[in-house]
C-alpha cells in the first residue's frame, strides 16, 4: 500500500486541508480503479465504508490477492467532516458541483481540479455518495446516461436496482459525469443516511465492492454472486409527497414489497396530535426510498416507489 497526499492547502487559521488517498497494486498491469468517498461533511457512511475498505485491501494486498491497480480516497471534504458542515464551510458551496475544477479558481475549484487530475486513467471510477434530501434509500448505482456510461460494469456490482437516467443540465459539473467524458467508467453507489452509519448498508456497499473488483480482474478471490439488478428508468419511479406539515410515522422500510392501496405511513399535527393525513401507495412495487426525519413539511417526499408497470 501507499500512502498519497492528493493535496495539501495551507490556511491562515487552521491545520492545513490534506486529501490522501491509498494505492494498492501500484505496478499492476491489471485493470484499475478509482474509489472517492466523502464530498460532503454529513457523508459519514461513505467515508466509513471507504475507511474500512482500506483496511481490507491492505490485507488482501498482503495477502498477494490484490492483482489490479486500485486507489481509494475516503474523504475529500476534510474541513466539513471536522465542522459537522455539509458543504466547504467557509463559502458553502459544494465540491462535487465543481467539475473538472480551475486551478486558478476559487478555492473548491481548485480542490476539484487536483482531485480530477489524480483520478485521470483509471478504467473504473465509483463514487460512493449520500442523498442530496432527508431520505433514506436501499443501496443503489445511480448511472448517468451520458453516451459514455457502461451499464454492463454497473450489473458487476450485483445491487438490487440501477437508475439509469439522462443527466440533467446540473449534473455536468459533477464528478460522475466529467469522469466518464475523460473515458472511466465512472458510476456512483447512493446509499445510507446523511450524517450516520447504517451498518447494513455498509456491508452490502462494502460486499458490492469487493464482488465488483473480483469480477473486474482487481482482486483474486472468490465471491458469492448478487442480484440481477433492475434498471429503472425515471418513468419507473412514482414519488408520493406529504400534502401537510407535521409529525412523520413510516409504517414500512425501505425494500418492503407493497401491493397498491397499502398503507405507508401517516402524518400528524405538531401540536394537536390529530391525524391529517395517511399516505397510500397508488401502485404495487418496491419502496426505495422513505422520508427520515421525524419532522416533515408540506411538499417533502416522503417515499419512492420503483414499480415494473
Amino acid at each position: 500500500m501507499k500512502r498519497l497526499e492528493i493535496l495539501n492547502f495551507k490556511s491562515p487559521n487552521r491545520a492545513p486541508l490534506k486529501v490522501e488517498g491509498f494505492l494498492f497494486g501500484e505496478e499492476s498491469k491489471g485493470p484499475s480503479l478509482a474509489i472517492v468517498g466523502a464530498m460532503s461533511g454529513d457523508h459519514i457512511n461513505q467515508l466509513y465504508v471507504a475507511s474500512r475498505l482500506v483496511e481490507y485491501l491492505r490485507q488482501k494486498e498482503k495477502e498477494g490477492k490484490v492483482i489490479g491497480k486500485i486507489l481509494v480516497v475516503p474523504a475529500v471534504n476534510t474541513y466539513a467532516l471536522n465542522m459537522g458542515e455539509t458543504f466547504w464551510p467557509l463559502d458553502k458551496t459544494d465540491i462535487n458541483m465543481m467539475f473538472p475544477g480551475y486551478h486558478l479558481g476559487e478555492t473548491t475549484q481548485r480542490i476539484a481540479a487536483k482531485l480530477f487530475e489524480s483520478l485521470q486513467g483509471y478504467d473504473y471510477g465509483i463514487i460512493l455518495e449520500g442523498r442530496r434530501d432527508q431520505g433514506m434509500c436501499l443501496p443503489y448505482v445511480k448511472l448517468i446516461q451520458s453516451d459514455y456510461e457502461d451499464l454492463d460494469s454497473a450489473r458487476d456490482l450485483g445491487m438490487r436496482f440501477i437508475h439509469h437516467r439522462r443527466y440533467s443540465p446540473i449534473e455536468t459539473v459533477m464528478l460522475q459525469y466529467n469522469w466518464q467524458l475523460w473515458e472511466t467508467k465512472a458510476l456512483s453507489v447512493v446509499f445510507g443516511k446523511n450524517g450516520s452509519i447504517d451498518p447494513i448498508s455498509s456491508k452490502e456497499v462494502h460486499g458490492s465492492l469487493v464482488r465488483f473488483m473480483s469480477k473486474r480482474g482487481m482482486l483474486d478471490i472468490p465471491v458469492f454472486e448478487g442480484f440481477s439488478s433492475n434498471v429503472i428508468e425515471p418513468d419507473h419511479i412514482t414519488v408520493l409527497k406529504a400534502s401537510h406539515a407535521g409529525i412523520f410515522e413510516p409504517l414500512v422500510s425501505c425494500g418492503t414489497t407493497i401491493e397498491k392501496g397499502g398503507t405507508l405511513g401517516y402524518i400528524f399535527d405538531a401540536l394537536s396530535g390529530e391525524k391529517v393525513e395517511k399516505i397510500v401507495t397508488p401502485i404495487s412495487g418496491v419502496l426505495t426510498c422513505q422520508y427520515s426525519y421525524p419532522l416533515i413539511f408540506q411538499n417533502s417526499i416522503a417515499f419512492r416507489i420503483a414499480s415494473i408497470e
